[in-house]
């Protein structure tokens, strides 16, 4: 090097800082840059036609006159900085091509030159190309792209930009060097912001996948940059973003235990989905799907639901939940009750069903109540009774009592379980609801002292609500609410809630339903919701909050009858 300086009558430290010494192996040193031989343009030749434009006008020999340009050597550099011009890229076609001699491998001169320039496209440099400057020159960047080799920074840069700007299904070599570019600038604006900018980039990738209602994979998902990294061709250290995207993919993807990914085991399985967690346990897919649904684990909406990825723990959970339950029609016999007082336990909320059956979680999901919540019920409801072998004549099973003391099962139940009965007793050799018995008169005294008011059940019906809705409404903690009375037991283990009938009538004075309204004006529900979107009334809520519309009253225009 020192004898070419000498030659070329320049500085030797010049001349070595302006040129990629071979380290042997297809591997240089740029300005204490470590860059393989992919980092350069060769074997093409790239240059500015306005650039070759300016030497020409020195005059002389174009071989003499005609100046590379440092930059012009380097892959990512596509742009000239002083003329604002795509540059020029030719294909190495001769053996003596490699040395790229500006006058015979750019022959044009004059007018021929001009219209290269005229034909070249205009563009400002992307600011990835001035991020390799700069860094070239030695001034910091970004500090998670300064932490990168210069060629893992611009390779990660390019290849996270073919997945922003042209998808998951775009191949890095189908890309004409006007593609690069905006590439270059579109991944730049990712990784310039480091690891959680890349990070919440994927994220924002693969819930635009989901929305497709497609079938998630690491490869249609992640595209070009998850190619790159998984390739077994790929013999070169990307950098951190081998890592990033392995962790984006095992804190965002179902990825079976066991499975290896960019090099590294999931030891334990984070997430699932309903495709996998339905593959685990043998559950039919639509019921699985309901009953995440109504625990908020998937959205109800279907598209996409099957592979909505969620914690792999509390999916089990739901899904261990319905494989331990009971079904509704069995419900009666695990009681052993009626199955009208079945569906009074139910519906004043002392037992759960595994989804609610409002929309989100449509009606067949409303099937099963979990077998530990039954238990509990069981439990509570035994350990209220004393024991007998046999009853005195007036203790009479809650089933007759409610007859005699004109109140509901339930309510009795209620009493039973805050502990206002002092005599309760359970038969020996009996089981579950039939075995236990009360005095109707004292439940007949209990009932005027500690039940004010009204059922929920009651309250429900009276404002034409589904159960699900009128607990939604309850369990609100702002306007609109149905205010409860709260009933505490007298033994501190119960709590149920009666309603104040004026309270009730008040609520449904000030809001009101499609259904109420269609009732009202002797008309069908579908003409109230045309009528009502066609004059712009809003509901209060809607179904997202409680299942169905509410209204305010005083908004509901007046219906002419034909």
């Amino acid at each position: 090097m020192e004898r070419l300086a000498t030659v070329a009558g320049v500085d030797v430290a010049d001349l070595r800082r302006n040129s990629a010494q071979s380290l042997g192996n297809r591997w240089f040193d740029l300005r204490g840059n470590l860059l393989s031989a992919e980092f350069f343009a060769s074997p093409y030749t790239v240059f500015c036609p306005a650039c070759l434009r300016e030497d020409d006008k020195l005059g002389g020999d174009p071989a003499l006159v005609r100046k590379g340009r440092l930059l012009w050597t380097l892959r990512p550099f596509r742009t000239c900085p002083v003329h604002g011009l795509e540059l020029v890229r030719r294909k190495k076609v001769a053996w003596d091509d490699s040395f790229h001699q500006l006058a015979l491998r750019v022959p044009e001169r004059a007018d021929a030159l001009d219209e290269l320039v005229d034909g070249a496209a205009l563009r400002s440099p992307s600011p990835l190309q001035n991020y390799v400057v700069a860094r070239l020159e030695g001034a910091p960047g970004p500090s998670w792209l300064d932490s990168q080799t210069l060629e893992q920074a611009v390779r990660t840069t390019e290849k996270l930009g073919v997945l922003l700007e042209f998808g998951p299904k775009a191949t890095s070599g189908d890309l004409v060097e006007s593609q690069w570019d905006a590439a270059g600038r579109a991944g730049y604006e990712v990784t310039a912001k480091g690891e959680e900018g890349i990070r919440e980039a994927l994220r924002n990738v693969q819930a635009d996948f989901l929305q497709q209602g497609g079938k998630p994979d690491r490869g249609n998902v992640l595209g070009a940059p998850y190619r790159w990294l998984a390739s077994p061709k790929n013999t070169k250290d990307p950098g951190d973003i081998r890592r990033i995207m392995r962790e984006h993919i095992f804190a965002e993807m179902e990825i079976a235990a066991g499975t290896t990914i960019l090099g590294e085991t999931l030891k334990e399985r984070r997430l699932h989905s309903v495709e996998s967690l339905k593959a685990e346990t043998g559950l039919n897919p639509r019921t699985l799907r309901n009953v995440l649904a109504a625990h908020g684990l998937v959205p109800a909406a279907k598209n996409g639901a099957p592979y909505c990825v969620f914690d792999a723990a509390a999916g089990r959970r739901v899904a261990s939940s319905i494989q331990r339950s009971t079904k509704m029609k069995s419900l009666p016999t695990a009681l052993n009750c009626s199955r009208p007082q079945a569906g009074q336990l139910v519906d004043e909320g002392m037992l759960d069903p595994i989804a609610d059956g409002r929309f989100q979680a449509p009606g067949r999901t409303r099937k099963a109540i979990a077998n530990q919540d039954i238990d509990r019920f069981l439990t509570a409801l035994r350990s209220s009774a004393r024991p007998m072998d046999k009853a005195p004549e007036q203790m009479v099973p809650i089933s007759k009592a409610s007859e005699k003391a004109k109140l509901t099962c339930i309510e009795i139940v209620h009493l039973v379980l805050g502990g206002f009965l002092q005599h309760v007793m359970r038969l020996q050799g009996e089981e579950g609801y039939a075995a236990i018995l009360v005095d109707p008169a004292e439940v007949r005294t209990a009932k005027a002292e500690h039940l004010p008011g009204i059922s929920a059940s009651d309250a429900f019906a009276r404002l034409k609500l589904p159960k699900s809705t009128g607990w939604d409404l309850v369990h609100r903690e702002e306007s609109p609410r149905l205010q409860p009375i709260v009933i505490n037991g007298q033994n501190g283990q119960h709590r149920f809630y009666r309603f104040s009938e004026d309270h009730v009538a008040a609520f449904a004075s000030e809001y009101t339903t499609e259904i109420r309204v269609a009732n009202a004006n002797g008309i069908e529900k579908k003409d109230v919701v045309k009528r009502l979107k066609m004059r712009g009334v809003r509901p209060v809520l809607g179904q997202v909050d409680i299942g169905l519309d509410m209204y305010r009253a005083q908004d509901i225009p007046t219906f002419e009858l034909p």
